[in-house]
């Protein structure tokens, strides 16, 4: 996960351990320090949560850049972000992520989304995607 807000990081990751305390989380703090750590990382993770108003390199730059790498393209991107803009939404599904993700308002709220998602393998992660939009349980958009 890429976020500078540590409030955020830390609920973020405590949703997680409620789900599975197995479950490894590494955080980044800007964009610049994400892709720094997954050029030099000898395993990428599974899934990315990248917020989109960082500072030195922000989710948008982040999100070009990873795809723009044959060797992280394939990673799925959730764009998570405090906007409910559909522009925004719509430009992140177009820049290649695989969901925009509202942040939740509740933390019970984030934990349920991060729970129905947890499961999913990576080749079923678009269908869990669009089973939760489909139930408008969460505001997402995905691709």
């Amino acid at each position: 996960m890429a976020d500078d807000d540590q409030d955020d990081t830390e609920l973020f990751e405590e949703a997680l351990r409620n789900i599975d305390k197995h479950i490894e989380f590494y955080t980044a703090t800007n964009g610049k320090e994400l892709i720094d750590r997954l050029s030099t990382a000898n395993e990428h993770p599974e899934i990315i949560f990248l917020d989109i108003n960082m500072p030195e390199l922000d989710g948008w730059e982040s999100l070009k850049t990873i795809k723009m790498d044959d060797r992280l393209r394939a990673i799925p991107v959730v764009m998570y972000s405090t906007s409910a803009a559909k522009i925004d939404g719509n430009k992140a599904i177009k820049a290649g992520a695989v969901c925009y993700l509202e942040k939740p308002h509740s933390f019970i709220k984030l934990q349920d989304f991060l729970e129905k998602i947890s499961g999913s393998q990576q080749d079923k992660l678009i269908e869990t995607l669009k089973l939760i939009a489909a139930a408008k349980s969460h505001n997402i958009i995905v691709a």
